[in-house]
């Protein structure tokens, strides 16, 4: 009878923690349920980065031109290979806000541009912002605006093209120390530009006519706008033992005499426009 006893107990027992486990359980189903994410829509593939060389070769030529004031620059997207279906820009950049720096952006918004066939594109775009009521419009401009990125993606029926490019506004009196994008890479020296202007200088993506038969790009072409007929020395930093500094003086590459020592290409030039490092 005991051990009778003893089995009941035990049972008793097992069926409590049991009972505990059991309401455990349940209470955890009941509590609040973590919203369900719905899946992001389905976006065209990446091409994967490309060599120089390819880049160059195959991507727009782009072109950033400031007013005279600095509060606007105007986008010229030229060259977009045919079958492009759409076009999307974002357009950072800093500005001065009461002493401190704060990033800005502009973009094509949410729906794409739709080129249809065309195979240029070009914008004005405001560094700052707009109110407009019955045709008048009112501008805010942002203060201080000397650097910022570009990037621009170009769909097409085997995916997306992504294109970046730094640029940096400077006053011509930085030219005696060099107008550059602040990449390290490229240089553009000048004595003798007017000390006020302003100079967008930008790191573009193709170039606007394709280079001398049997030379091959080796750097990104890089841009000053507004281009400007003046003396100088533009260099690039380089890996190359040899290579040749090219110009495209609005009609045709120039080959400038170029002297490639300890790192860096350099040549004497009497224009600032589009240069591109070549060998």
């Amino acid at each position: 009878m005991k051990l009778v006893i003893g089995n009941k107990r035990l049972a008793g027992k097992q069926f409590a923690i049991s009972f505990l486990i059991l309401g455990s359980i349940l209470l955890a189903g009941c509590g609040p349920k973590k919203p369900q994410t719905e899946t992001p829509p389905a976006e065209p593939t990446s091409v994967p980065t490309k060599p120089i060389e390819t880049s160059v070769k195959e991507g727009p030529f782009v072109s950033l031109i400031p007013t005279a004031d600095g509060h606007w620059v105007e986008l010229q997207t030229k060259g977009i290979k045919k079958g492009t279906t759409s076009l999307e820009y974002e357009l950072t950049y800093f500005a001065d806000v009461e002493g401190s720096k704060i990033e800005r952006g502009v973009t094509s918004g949410s729906t794409p541009v739709e080129l249809n066939g065309a195979t240029e594109f070009s914008k004005k775009i405001l560094f700052g912002s707009a109110s407009c009521t019955t045709g008048t419009c009112k501008y805010k401009y942002d203060e201080k605006v000397n650097e910022g990125m570009l990037t621009i993606k170009l769909t097409t029926s085997q995916g997306v093209d992504k294109y970046s490019s730094a640029f940096r506004i400077q006053k011509g009196k930085e030219a005696k120390v060099g107008l550059t994008t602040g990449d390290g890479v490229f240089s553009f020296v000048s004595q003798s530009l007017a000390v006020n202007s302003l100079f967008l200088t930008v790191s573009s993506m193709g170039v606007p006519s394709p280079l001398p038969e049997n030379m091959t790009a080796k750097s990104s072409p890089y841009g000053i706008f507004p281009s400007t007929t003046t003396k100088g020395t533009v260099s690039f930093k380089t890996s190359l033992v040899e290579g040749k500094i090219l110009l495209w003086d609005g009609q045709k590459w120039q080959v400038l005499e170029t002297t490639v020592s300890n790192g860096i290409a350099s040549a004497p030039t009497s224009k600032a426009g589009i240069f591109v490092l070549a060998e």
